[in-house]
């Protein structure tokens, strides 16, 4: 893997949030100009992002960043105005090409930004304007897609069976695609609500792993981003795959388009880029303009948690991209002295999850063991608390699916202090890891005297 050409980025070294730098791609959109449009969700806690315009060479020329949390997609609209989805603050906006919001959907039920059926958008993922002016938005901790006027009344809804659904389009023969996520499939759904095609859940069909984009193209055909798998491919009407797209490493594609020129435009989100593929699989365009990767300290750093910067113990980041809800540090001493960390999370979203987290480096083909005491309080049923490693290669991006990831024990409810530990072989192309204390809903975890042995 190489990414040339790396471009130079303004840092607001107050606050760390870094203007015009891609940190974590999500939706794309090639521009008739040429110029792409690319949405940022920014950095691991959540900061930076924004929406960003690149010309064909790199660089960038327009950009919108106020008050964007966790952004997942951007539509440039035949006027020059932008529809973002601003994920973490449940909410759509439009703005004009001066950054002037035109749009708000916070001023649904008289500024309650809710919808005439009562509800709130959760986590919507993707929204489009459509030629009527109506919104059809994929609101996915709803499970659902609707449809809506721009004063919030729904006019269609689809939730019947979706888990988690990502980036409905509206067919031209009025139909509708979604990737249905959760459930591994993508289907089609006519103005009646009758599903008429699914693929990834009939025998023969590929196996899909976290899709989250589907496209029908206007040959008929269906272009399918198949996330955790790291591939892109194509099938014919007749279920055929006719093309693909396949990395060796985890890329965690998230949108794919084909382009006029036959090629596909791509989001790889583990390595901050975009990328332009041709119909062999060359790599023709890239944009990646982001220097910026954890420092990986040479051994494990304050482990004790002795010493602490304002909130967070020294040495330690606080990862809650993946929250859906917030969360504190806390720091208890007992009567020997003993320092504890604790982890105190509030997940209000369908899913979450908050790590204290430092990046370690290591050397390929060694065997790391991490923790110490651990123990869980009040955490919420069905949830836990843990230890984990999560490998990660020269450009940041981590190895594999954190979901899967090794794990130490999975601590539930209330318990005392446990020793635990968690062991993992680091893979060849690591070049260091994040030793993780991780919990996936509201409670506390809390942890002391952790260790990293390399072996």
């Amino acid at each position: 893997m190489s990414f040339p050409g790396e471009a130079m980025f303004e840092k607001d070294r107050k606050d760390n949030r870094h203007f015009g730098m891609l940190e974590y791609p999500c939706s794309v959109q090639r521009l008739p100009d040429g110029n792409t449009l690319i949405v940022d969700a920014g950095d691991e806690s959540r900061r930076g992002s924004e929406i960003i315009e690149v010309d064909p060479y790199g660089q960038v020329v327009w950009s919108y960043t106020e008050g964007l949390v966790f952004a997942h997609s951007a539509e440039r609209q035949p006027g020059g105005n932008t529809l973002i989805t601003d994920t973490t603050n449940n909410r759509l906006i439009e703005v004009d090409r001066d950054g002037t919001l035109v749009f708000t959907s916070d001023d649904w039920g008289d500024g309650t930004g809710t919808l005439s059926d009562g509800s709130h958008l959760e986590y919507p993922n993707d929204a489009h304007r459509l030629s009527d002016g109506r919104l059809l938005i994929t609101d996915r901790n709803n499970d659902r897609c609707v449809i809506c006027d721009d004063a919030g009344t729904v006019l269609w809804e689809y939730s019947e069976g979706l888990q988690l659904p990502h980036n409905a389009d509206l067919l031209p023969n009025g139909n509708i695609i979604i990737a249905d996520s959760d459930q591994n499939r993508v289907i089609e759904m006519n103005p009646q609500k009758e599903i008429v095609w699914t693929y990834g859940d009939q025998e023969g069909d590929e196996p899909l792993t976290w899709p989250r984009d589907a496209d029908r193209l206007d040959n008929g055909h269906t272009l399918i981003c198949d996330s955790k798998a790291s591939q892109v491919f194509e099938i014919d009407a007749e279920r055929n795959v006719i093309w693909r797209f396949s990395v060796p490493y985890f890329a965690n594609f998230y949108d794919a388009d084909k382009l006029e020129n036959g090629n596909v435009l791509i989001t790889d989100q583990q390595h901050a880029r975009v990328i332009e593929v041709d119909a062999f699989g060359q790599i023709v365009w890239e944009f990646r303009n982001n220097r910026l990767v954890l420092p990986a300290h040479p051994k494990l750093q304050n482990g004790f948690f002795k010493e602490f910067e304002e909130e967070l113990p020294a040495g330690w980041a606080i990862y809650n991209r993946f929250s859906e809800g917030p969360g504190r540090i806390l720091r208890q001493t007992d009567d020997k002295g003993i320092v504890a960390c604790g982890i105190q999370f509030d997940r209000s979203g369908r899913r979450g999850v908050l790590c204290l987290t430092q990046v370690v480096a290591v050397s390929p083909g060694r065997t790391l063991r991490f923790g110490g005491e651990i123990r869980a309080e009040g955490i919420a049923d069905g949830c836990f608390c843990a230890f984990q490693l999560v490998f990660r290669d020269q450009y940041g991006g981590i190895t594999q699916d954190a979901a899967s990831a090794a794990k130490g024990e999975l601590i539930t409810g209330t318990s005392d202090w446990i020793n635990d530990s968690v062991e993992a072989l680091a893979p060849d192309e690591a070049v260091s890891v994040e030793a993780r204390i991780m919990i996936t809903g509201t409670g506390t975890a809390w942890v002391r005297r952790l260790m990293m042995l390399k072996q």
